[in-house]
């Protein structure tokens, strides 16, 4: 791509001193609450990321350019614009944006498709999409990029209006790990258990960090 990644310079440093990444979205901003609510809940997801020895990467569009890692003031702007004015960015979105020159909040596939340009491995967001319920059709591209992008995806679990067993099948099918942290069951956003049992579980952190090791190496080793 000839749009070059434009880095938040608290970025730059924490690559520079080997500071672990963590890639955030910007659709809760824009689309998911009003200001200053938005506002408040975008801070303390970036200290949230702070607060465990990690740097926070609010990824975005703006004025036709990816910024990997917005200052305060990027999201105070994207916290305070009219609703509608800036348009969520999925995948299939980005040409026009990066070629009208104009601003974008990122959906979970578009974060995912970011966030490995920018070489960041792991993202944290709150429910991804699925298939729609009474819809089998009508399937999110989050789930398209999540079984082809080499991004780690700490949620969640899928939105709740969403056709659970019908996301999980299109998930085994795109060949995506969906490994419950402390359950045995998949979450679904705002409740902790949807009912439906996981293909596997780690009890711990250690136990996370070793699938999500293997998950990469395996991923080296076949080329993805």
């Amino acid at each position: 791509m000839s749009h070059s990644l434009k880095y938040g310079a608290h970025i730059v440093e924490a690559q520079k001193n080997g500071t672990p990444v963590v890639a955030l979205e910007t659709t809760v901003i824009t689309h998911g609450m009003n200001y200053p609510d938005n506002l408040e809940i975008a801070t303390k997801m970036e200290q949230a990321v702070r607060d465990v020895g990690a740097c926070p990467a609010t990824l975005g569009i703006m004025d036709g350019d990816l910024i990997i890692g917005m200052s305060s003031d990027e999201i105070e702007r994207f916290a305070k614009a009219p609703r509608g004015s800036i348009s969520k960015a999925s995948c299939r979105d980005f040409p026009h944006l990066l070629g009208l020159k104009a601003d974008g909040s990122l959906t979970v596939a578009g974060t995912m498709m970011v966030a490995n340009m920018a070489g960041i491995d792991v993202f944290a967001t709150g429910g991804i999409g699925g298939v729609h319920r009474g819809a089998p059709f009508d399937v999110s591209a989050d789930l398209m990029e999540l079984g082809k992008t080499p991004v780690a995806v700490v949620c969640a679990g899928a939105k709740s209006i969403l056709d659970l067993p019908l996301t999980l099948e299109v998930l085994e099918t795109q060949g995506v790990p969906v490994i419950g942290y402390q359950t045995k069951n998949l979450p679904a956003f705002y409740s902790t258990d949807s009912g439906l049992t996981l293909p596997a579980s780690a009890d711990n952190l250690e136990q996370a960090a070793n699938i999500l090791k293997a998950w990469r190496e395996l991923g080296r080793e076949l080329g993805r």
